[in-house]
């Protein structure tokens, strides 16, 4: 039933045990791969605009480069890449012609165009694909194979050609469309659900054809926040979706373009025995997890998961998924490159790839501290992240903080923590993402209520830290006043110059006010309809620009009223 996916899935696992072998090879010897590779980046651009201006040509070293090349940013390059997109200029910042512009999500700004390389490509290859299907094989063996897996990657972004003809898009959609002539034989979900046409309830399509499917092999997202999403839809939506399996119909609510509704419902049939089985589960309830009873073959799930996604992934392993289906964190990428895979299964550390980019390191923790190689990393301290990739970008920073946990060999395992363009700090008490999310979650387990979601908007006019947030199974002794008592205790905690800024006066106490329930899902359907890919969204933790303020404020409700709904189970 499955022969094409698992033959899709044993080509080349001998090239994937070497690519492992080879991994491991790298990391006892990491400075000696990334010396290498940067002489090799620096000599393939030496006759390119950029190489010219800072000599690449004459550097010989790490330090060479660190003397005569600057630290950069986006805007450092932006011109250039214009004169890229819109007058075809080439040979600019990289002597390869690029095979795509990344479209970043423009949650922050206007979305970049980050140049994606054929080299660059094939680095995402290899580590996304190849490194992972061996990581996983060597795991699991021959369950490794075996049924479909569910795909929760959404790809609502446009593609357009740009001026020169190239595409420019999220990459997600092109990482998936070459799938399209074998959907059917990969995944059990329409790829309508994935590609989704304006009016396309995918919450709907995505849970309806999986609950179908009983053989599903494994789960695929991008963030582990989209799994949650998905278990919650299915537990507060499970008669509905039950019933029209029973029948094989589309329930007229569901939000289907119209042509789109006739092609699906000509292809389903009623499943009354499957709906029986389905039923026989949810009837039961959700105090344990339903994921390994209604898909008895799924074998594990892959997502992108950091510290930072802790709130999701501890709710979707407790709650929803149980304790012996494997968890596979992909590690950390962006659209600049792919910068680290795991070494250990259901581990949120991983380690830094030596032969995919050039890194170097900045701690955050020290004034004025110059960059560091990997070999000068600290097991417990925290560094801003700069790179030099395959697609013309040098001493980049992607202002992403890391953490380093420990080390893998001679290579440092790492996890990110925060963005230093998200850190919150009204009065210079610099509160980071971690913290934030830190003090969020102390006061839900504290409080005794469920924390589906929480931001923060620096409101610089009243010089305090609004907190928005989403709730649901509310105790009924509850009240706001010590739910805004316990945030304000564990932000201090979190943050003593937060502390000491409160007490002298200079910020006023927190206030806290409480999202309508789905408002965080609705966000991210706003966010797909403006072309955005899902795929590319991050939780909101700190509201940077006027549309996530109007959108967040716009849906708040009076705790007492969320406190009845959460009485009433209308959840999510």
């Amino acid at each position: 039933m499955y022969e094409v996916l698992n033959q899709m899935r044993r080509n080349g696992i001998e090239e994937r045990e070497k690519l492992l072998a080879w991994f491991d090879i790298m990391t006892r010897k990491p400075l000696e791969v990334q010396t290498k590779l940067l002489l090799e980046l620096l000599n393939e651009n030496k006759d390119t605009e950029y190489g010219r201006k800072y000599n690449f040509e004459k550097i010989t070293s790490i330090e060479d480069y660190r003397k005569q090349v600057p630290i950069t940013e986006y805007d450092d390059y932006a011109p250039y890449i214009d004169r890229m997109v819109n007058d075809g200029e080439e040979n600019l910042i990289c002597s390869q012609k690029p095979v795509w512009y990344n479209k970043t999500s423009g949650t922050v700004g206007v979305p970049k165009k980050i140049p994606y390389t054929q080299r660059t490509r094939d680095c995402f290859t290899r580590y996304s694909l190849g490194y992972q299907s061996g990581f996983l094989y060597r795991h699991l063996k021959e369950k490794y194979f075996g049924g479909r897996w569910l795909n929760l990657i959404r790809c609502g972004g446009s593609i357009i050609k740009l001026g020169d003809g190239t595409p420019y898009g999220p990459i997600s959609e092109a990482a998936l469309r070459p799938y399209i002539d074998k959907w059917q034989h990969i995944f059990p979900t329409p790829s309508q659900a994935t590609f989704s046409p304006k009016g396309t309830d995918t919450r709907y399509l995505n849970a309806r054809y999986a609950l179908c499917d009983k053989d599903l092999n494994n789960i695929n997202c991008s963030f582990t926040g989209f799994i949650l999403d998905f278990c919650r839809y299915i537990e507060k939506n499970w008669k509905l979706l039950v019933n029209d399996i029973e029948k094989g119909v589309i329930d007229e609510s569901i939000e289907l373009p119209e042509d789109l509704r006739e092609s699906l419902s000509a292809g389903i049939r009623p499943m009354p025995e499957r709906a029986a089985e389905l039923s026989a589960i949810f009837e039961k309830g959700f105090d344990t997890p339903f994921i390994p009873k209604v898909w008895k073959e799924l074998q594990f799930v892959t997502g992108g998961a950091s510290a930072g996604f802790s709130r999701y992934t501890n709710e979707v392993r407790e709650r929803y998924l149980g304790p012996d289906i494997a968890f596979y964190y992909r590690g950390i990428s962006a659209s600049e490159g792919i910068f680290s895979v795991p070494v250990e299964i259901a581990s949120h550390e991983s380690a830094l790839i030596p032969d995919s980019l050039f890194y170097e390191f900045i701690p955050v923790d020290e004034e004025n501290a110059e960059p560091v190689t990997m070999d000068k990393l600290e097991i417990g301290k925290k560094y801003e992240l700069i790179i030099t990739n395959h697609s013309g970008f040098y001493r980049y920073r992607m202002k992403d903080v890391l953490l380093v946990t420990g080390y893998y060999n001679a290579t440092p395992l790492v996890e990110f923590q925060y963005r230093i363009d998200k850190t919150v700090s009204l009065m210079g008490e610099k509160t980071t993402e971690m913290a934030l999310r830190v003090a969020a979650d102390s006061t839900a387990k504290e409080c005794g209520f469920l924390l589906v979601d929480s931001s923060v908007y620096p409101d610089t006019d009243d010089v305090r830290y609004v907190f928005i947030m989403e709730i649901d199974r509310v105790p009924k002794e509850l009240n706001a006043e010590t739910v805004i008592d316990r945030l304000e205790r564990n932000l201090e905690k979190v943050n003593p110059s937060y502390a000491d800024k409160v007490k002298s006066g200079l910020i006023k106490p927190v206030k806290l006010v409480f999202a309508q329930p789905e408002t965080y899902v609705l966000y991210k359907e706003m966010m797909l309809m403006k072309g955005n890919s899902i795929a590319q969204l991050k939780p909101v933790t700190v509201i940077g620009n006027e549309l996530q303020r109007k959108f967040f404020f716009g849906l708040v409700e009076d705790f007492e009223e969320i406190k009845r709904l959460s009485a009433k189970k209308v959840r999510f």
